[in-house]
């Protein structure tokens, strides 16, 4: 399976806790944040550095659609951690290996050993909130779920109901409002199960 688009995408906010190899299979792909752009063209593919907040702008080729892969690659190196967000980085970690987990302040106090409080002002120190990390992970994960090449290359049928409930979503309406919400974009544009020509 990959990610397909007919027409030119824009997926912005988007941010996974592992590096990521962003890979085209056809098409054009432009990512970019702040301080970078690198442009892929069909066949080309680029790691993206781990909890890096990235666009990604996809663009079909000539009466074809765009079709691309994400793929996590191995841990980052030891201190690593993605801008310094020590907890927030280790937290989406654990939401996006787990993303049908209840995560709660509780939860979150637990794995860390902290009060709620102290869990709470830890990611209020990097500039997260709890609730915004569950959701943008559980997107990220519904997105690598998603775009997972099979190993014979073949493009499955992909139903929204199980990415959506795979990935820790309540219903399809709550994916569609996080992927609307997080990425700018509705799920359909690029979720479908046709295999490009």
């Amino acid at each position: 399976m990959a990610l397909v688009s007919d027409h030119p995408l824009h997926l912005l906010g988007l941010r996974f806790p592992l590096r990521l190899r962003v890979t085209v299979r056809q098409g054009f792909v432009t990512l970019h944040n702040e301080i970078a752009t690198k442009k892929l063209a069909s066949g080309d593919s680029f790691v993206v550095p781990a909890f890096l907040r990235f666009a990604c702008d996809v663009m079909p080729g000539r009466g074809k659609p765009a079709v691309f892969t994400l793929a996590l690659e191995g841990d980052e190196p030891e201190g690593g951690h993605g801008g310094g967000k020590r907890w927030s980085q280790a937290l989406a970690q654990h939401i996006f290996d787990t993303p049908q987990g209840k995560w709660t302040a509780a939860r979150l106090a637990t794995l860390w050993q902290v009060t709620p409080h102290k869990a709470r002002a830890r990611l209020f120190a990097e500039g997260e909130a709890l609730l915004s990390l569950v959701r943008e992970q559980r997107l990220a994960h519904a997105l690598h779920t998603a775009a997972q090449a099979d190993a014979e290359g073949e493009h499955g049928e992909r139903d929204l109901a199980q990415v959506a409930a795979g990935s820790g979503f309540a219903s399809i309406p709550a994916f569609c409002d996080a992927c609307v919400d997080v990425a700018g974009v509705r799920p359909s544009l690029f979720l479908r199960g046709q295999a490009p020509a």
